[in-house]
Protein backbone atom coordinates (compact mmCIF):
# COMPACT_ATOMS: atom_id res chain seq x y z
CA UNK A 1 0.00 0.00 0.00
CA UNK A 2 1.58 3.28 -1.11
CA UNK A 3 1.23 6.47 0.84
CA UNK A 4 0.27 9.70 -0.89
CA UNK A 5 3.19 10.87 -2.97
CA UNK A 6 4.90 13.96 -1.62
CA UNK A 7 5.03 17.10 -3.72
CA UNK A 8 7.87 18.46 -1.59
CA UNK A 9 10.71 19.47 -3.89
CA UNK A 10 14.09 20.91 -3.09
CA UNK A 11 16.95 22.35 -5.12
CA UNK A 12 20.60 22.65 -4.26
CA UNK A 13 23.29 24.48 -6.21
CA UNK A 14 26.71 22.89 -6.62
CA UNK A 15 29.91 23.64 -8.53
CA UNK A 16 32.11 21.11 -10.28
CA UNK A 17 35.49 20.76 -8.56
CA UNK A 18 38.69 19.80 -10.35
CA UNK A 19 38.96 16.43 -8.59
CA UNK A 20 35.54 15.47 -10.01
CA UNK A 21 36.56 15.60 -13.68
CA UNK A 22 38.25 12.92 -15.75
CA UNK A 23 41.06 13.20 -18.29
CA UNK A 24 38.58 14.51 -20.89
CA UNK A 25 37.69 17.41 -18.56
CA UNK A 26 34.12 16.27 -17.89
CA UNK A 27 32.57 15.11 -14.63
CA UNK A 28 33.31 11.42 -14.08
CA UNK A 29 30.10 9.37 -14.06
CA UNK A 30 30.70 8.10 -10.50
CA UNK A 31 30.50 11.66 -9.13
CA UNK A 32 26.79 11.84 -9.91
CA UNK A 33 26.01 9.39 -7.10
CA UNK A 34 27.61 11.88 -4.69
CA UNK A 35 25.59 14.76 -6.17
CA UNK A 36 22.39 12.76 -5.66
CA UNK A 37 23.34 11.90 -2.09
CA UNK A 38 24.01 15.57 -1.28
CA UNK A 39 20.63 16.50 -2.75
CA UNK A 40 18.83 13.71 -0.87
CA UNK A 41 20.38 14.69 2.47
CA UNK A 42 19.42 18.30 1.78
CA UNK A 43 15.85 17.16 0.94
CA UNK A 44 15.65 15.40 4.33
CA UNK A 45 17.11 18.44 6.08
CA UNK A 46 14.53 20.72 4.44
CA UNK A 47 11.81 18.44 5.86
CA UNK A 48 13.31 18.78 9.34
CA UNK A 49 15.01 15.37 9.32
CA UNK A 50 18.67 14.95 10.23
CA UNK A 51 20.21 11.85 8.69
CA UNK A 52 22.73 11.77 11.56
CA UNK A 53 19.87 11.77 14.08
CA UNK A 54 18.14 8.94 12.22
CA UNK A 55 21.31 6.87 12.45
CA UNK A 56 21.64 7.68 16.17
CA UNK A 57 18.09 6.34 16.58
CA UNK A 58 19.09 3.15 14.78
CA UNK A 59 17.27 3.95 11.53
CA UNK A 60 19.26 3.50 8.35
CA UNK A 61 18.34 4.26 4.74
CA UNK A 62 20.71 2.28 2.51
CA UNK A 63 20.53 2.76 -1.22
CA UNK A 64 19.13 -0.33 -2.97
CA UNK A 65 18.66 1.00 -6.51
CA UNK A 66 20.12 3.78 -8.61
CA UNK A 67 19.43 4.73 -12.20
CA UNK A 68 21.19 7.63 -13.93
CA UNK A 69 20.67 8.88 -17.46
CA UNK A 70 23.46 11.15 -18.69
CA UNK A 71 22.23 13.61 -21.31
CA UNK A 72 24.95 16.29 -21.43
CA UNK A 73 28.33 16.72 -19.72
CA UNK A 74 29.30 18.98 -16.85
CA UNK A 75 32.81 20.46 -16.84
CA UNK A 76 35.21 21.90 -14.28
CA UNK A 77 33.80 25.01 -12.54
CA UNK A 78 30.31 24.58 -14.03
CA UNK A 79 27.58 25.65 -11.62
CA UNK A 80 24.57 23.37 -11.63
CA UNK A 81 21.36 22.61 -9.78
CA UNK A 82 20.04 19.31 -8.44
CA UNK A 83 16.24 19.22 -8.10
CA UNK A 84 14.93 16.47 -5.81
CA UNK A 85 11.45 15.08 -5.13
CA UNK A 86 9.85 11.83 -3.96
CA UNK A 87 8.51 9.44 -6.59
CA UNK A 88 7.11 6.77 -4.29
CA UNK A 89 6.76 6.29 -0.56
CA UNK A 90 5.88 2.79 0.61
CA UNK A 91 5.90 1.41 4.17
CA UNK A 92 9.37 -0.11 3.71
CA UNK A 93 11.04 2.17 1.17
CA UNK A 94 11.21 5.59 -0.42
CA UNK A 95 12.11 6.40 -4.03
CA UNK A 96 13.51 9.77 -5.07
CA UNK A 97 13.60 11.42 -8.47
CA UNK A 98 16.22 13.96 -9.53
CA UNK A 99 17.08 16.16 -12.42
CA UNK A 100 20.27 18.09 -12.78
CA UNK A 101 20.38 21.23 -14.88
CA UNK A 102 23.02 23.79 -15.70
CA UNK A 103 22.76 27.56 -15.26
CA UNK A 104 21.03 27.82 -18.65
CA UNK A 105 18.35 25.42 -17.33
CA UNK A 106 19.43 22.70 -19.77
CA UNK A 107 18.80 19.19 -18.42
CA UNK A 108 22.14 17.48 -17.83
CA UNK A 109 21.07 14.31 -16.02
CA UNK A 110 17.94 12.58 -14.76
CA UNK A 111 18.10 9.97 -12.02
CA UNK A 112 16.13 7.81 -9.61
CA UNK A 113 17.13 6.17 -6.34
CA UNK A 114 15.38 3.79 -3.97
CA UNK A 115 16.24 3.46 -0.29
CA UNK A 116 14.91 0.96 2.23
CA UNK A 117 14.25 1.65 5.91
CA UNK A 118 16.51 -0.63 7.99
CA UNK A 119 16.54 -1.33 11.72
CA UNK A 120 20.09 -0.71 12.89
CA UNK A 121 19.93 -3.44 15.55
CA UNK A 122 18.67 -6.27 13.36
CA UNK A 123 19.90 -4.90 10.02
CA UNK A 124 16.57 -6.00 8.53
CA UNK A 125 14.04 -3.99 6.58
CA UNK A 126 11.54 -2.18 8.75
CA UNK A 127 8.43 -0.07 8.23
CA UNK A 128 8.97 3.65 8.16
CA UNK A 129 8.54 4.95 11.71
CA UNK A 130 5.37 6.94 12.29
CA UNK A 131 7.28 10.12 13.19
CA UNK A 132 8.82 10.11 9.71
CA UNK A 133 5.68 9.41 7.69
CA UNK A 134 4.46 13.00 7.91
CA UNK A 135 7.84 14.22 6.62
CA UNK A 136 7.54 12.10 3.49
CA UNK A 137 3.91 12.82 2.66
CA UNK A 138 1.71 15.91 2.27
Amino acid sequence: MAFTMSKKKTTIQLRVNYHQVDQMGIVHHAQYAYFLEQARIDWLHQQGVSYATLEQKGIFLPLTEISIEYKRPLRFEDNFFVHTSIDTFEPYYVAFSYHIENEEKTIITTAHTRLVFVDGKTMRAMKCPKFLQDKFTF
